[in-house]
């Protein structure tokens, strides 16, 4: 989720973030040597003839009036190097190269390749544009391989490059299709805090919610787990469900208590997230909270009616007994303070002192008996 986490498995030791979610590879395709060897030769070719078209397009090729159509005559009014060019344009365009040079002496073929060239030049320009894109992993058409496409598109959006996502998009790739990993291209941009490039992705008509293939973490949920408040308030403007639960339950309350992000964890509330949902470890958002040791967060929900002593399906816990096994102090003064139960015991039949004592957190402990624990 946070720039990358693809869902919380929590349990007693508090939430574990898995796997990240756009582990593209960001190296480039490499085919195998002898096509890379004709590829570069290309290039190379390619780059010959456009190195010299400034020289030849200012090179003064004379043709006196009347000429009597002797080479000799015509060729001395062409300096060597232009008709190199000449030549190399030809050989390029697939015409034998003459031996003799003949050609360049009869002046109404002269003229029309000089006149031309121009143009050709520059269609050659176009071709080593496109031929370098193409093995930069960017297609320059929906022609190429679906694969590729999505692929470019993929880490296009991945390092934030709005200019080429666009592109890709007006030419025809679908803002609908997921990465290899499954996931929506909204998805990935908001997981990686670019709110500019969500935004052209949500006027290219991307869905809000959408899941990708792999089904699991919506764009809301990305970006509340980021902590990215200004995305948060764009997919939200755009219809967000707010509600919404991975494949492990979490919503996206969960994961911005989870990082500590109390901005998100306020304007999810305003936006009437649900403050007791839980995930398939039966945690609460409150829980999240106390296991990773943000105070602020937690008071704020306290102050909008979370239930301190809500505990755990399968393990019993509590957001003290969380907060108690993980060493948090401050947590666990503020959650004493606000009336905590410390006697509630974990399946394990474990209390908070227990807990605390078990993992060697000394200042807990004493805390806690501090409290009147027994």
């Amino acid at each position: 989720m946070s720039k990358g986490q693809e869902e919380t498995n929590t349990t007693k030791n508090g939430p574990v973030i898995q796997g990240q979610v756009h582990a593209i590879d960001h190296s480039p395709c490499v085919s195998d040597s002898s096509d890379g060897d004709e590829e570069l030769d290309e290039e190379s070719a390619l780059e010959y003839i456009l190195r010299g078209k400034q020289d030849f397009l200012t090179s003064k090729i004379k043709l006196p009036s009347g000429s009597s159509g002797n080479a000799n005559d015509v060729r001395t009014k062409i300096d060597p190097d232009t008709q190199a060019r000449l030549e190399a344009l030809l050989e390029a365009a697939g015409v034998a190269k003459l031996a003799d040079g003949k050609a360049f002496a009869d002046p109404d073929v002269l003229r029309r390749l000089t006149s031309s060239v121009s143009s050709a030049l520059d269609e050659a320009a176009a071709a080593l544009t496109r031929m370098r894109t193409q093995n930069n992993g960017v297609p320059s058409s929906p022609n190429h391989t679906a694969d590729a496409g999505i692929h470019s598109l993929a880490n296009a959006c991945l390092e934030g490059n709005v200019n080429a996502v666009r592109k890709l998009l007006e030419q025809g790739w679908s803002v609908h299709d997921s990465t290899d990993e499954g996931e929506s291209l909204l998805s990935l941009a908001c997981s990686a805090g670019y709110c500019e490039l969500a935004q052209v992705l949500l006027a290219m008509n991307a869905k809000v919610d959408d899941r990708g293939s792999k089904g699991d973490c919506t764009p809301l949920m990305e970006a509340s787990s980021g902590g990215f408040l200004d995305i948060v308030h764009l997919l939200l403007d755009h219809g967000a469900d707010v509600n919404a639960q991975s494949q492990a339950g979490n919503t996206a309350l969960i994961y911005a208590c989870c990082g500590g992000y109390e901005d998100v964890v306020k304007v999810l509330l305003d936006h009437d997230a649900e403050i007791e949902s839980h995930n398939e470890n039966g945690h609460t958002p409150l829980m999240e909270a106390a296991s990773g040791g943000h105070v602020n967060v937690a008071k704020l929900l306290l102050e909008r009616g979370a239930c301190i002593n809500s505990h755990s399906n399968e393990f019993k816990e509590s957001a003290l007994t969380l907060a108690c096994y993980k060493g948090h102090v401050d947590m666990v003064k503020f959650l004493l303070d606000a009336g905590a139960d410390q006697e509630h015991k974990t399946d394990e039949m474990h209390t908070a002192l227990m807990e605390a004592s078990m993992d060697g957190h000394v200042e807990v402990a004493r805390l806690l008996l501090d409290h009147g624990a027994e």
